[in-house]
């Protein structure tokens, strides 16, 4: 009776001692696959927005060699409409987000003591060539227009930060579009940073254009 009573107790101390190795391995092979899963999401969550900034370079480069086009082709050139440059009386920041998604026109930005409007134009419209569109910007006025659909931001949203935007100068004839980058080797510091090597005066934003200065620096905040 006494040896079935020490080999109960020893069995009880043996169970008792924690994870057996083999168990110990599993956890530990779960837990890399765990980690490999994550690794591997966020990877693809990079690959998307890299692949987004791509697009948003691409375009705001095509837009900027319309713009050029159009105006060393044009006589007399119009990049918006009357009043609604940065050096006149209702100075206006057109961006590429239809109001019929999300409507900032009621919305105004101060910056460096200067009242900002905002422009939209619907989602009918916001690709169209012919100064309707979210670029108030004829090219459909050349013979051979320099653009024919107006692109826009991959997200496009105002709430999201991620959009296209668009301002000019009449005195000088000069623009300046902006779009916020996603991919953090793209940003500031970045391994390919785009933001800081721009020539623009905003370093957290990728500026292209003739006039690198006009785009209030708080648009994107």
């Amino acid at each position: 009776m006494k040896k079935k009573t020490i080999s109960h107790k020893n069995k009880l101390e043996k169970e008792s001692k924690g994870f057996t190795l083999t168990e110990m391995l599993i956890v530990i092979f779960l837990i890399l696959i765990l980690v490999g899963i994550f690794s591997q999401a966020f990877k693809v969550s990079n690959y998307f927005k890299k692949a987004r900034d791509i697009k948003r370079i691409s375009d705001l480069k095509a837009l900027e060699m319309a713009i050029s086009i159009y105006l060393k082709s044009t006589s007399s050139p119009s990049l918006g409409p009357t009043n609604k440059a940065v050096d006149e009386a209702s100075s206006t920041i057109f961006i590429s987000v239809p109001f019929d998604l999300e409507d900032v026109r009621s919305n105004t930005l101060l910056w460096q003591s200067k009242t900002y409007y905002f422009s939209q134009v619907s989602s009918t419209e916001y690709f169209k060539n012919n100064s309707n569109g979210w670029i108030p910007i004829n090219f459909a006025s050349l013979i051979f227009p320099s653009i024919y659909s107006l692109p826009a931001d991959p997200t496009n949203s105002y709430n999201k930060k991620l959009f296209y935007s668009y301002v000019f100068k009449r005195s000088s004839s000069t623009f300046e579009l902006n779009a916020n980058l996603e991919f953090e080797d793209f940003k500031q510091n970045g391994k390919e940073d785009k933001t800081s090597n721009d020539e623009g005066d905003n370093t957290l934003i990728y500026e292209i254009g003739t006039d690198l200065y006009m785009m209030p620096n708080n648009l994107y905040l």
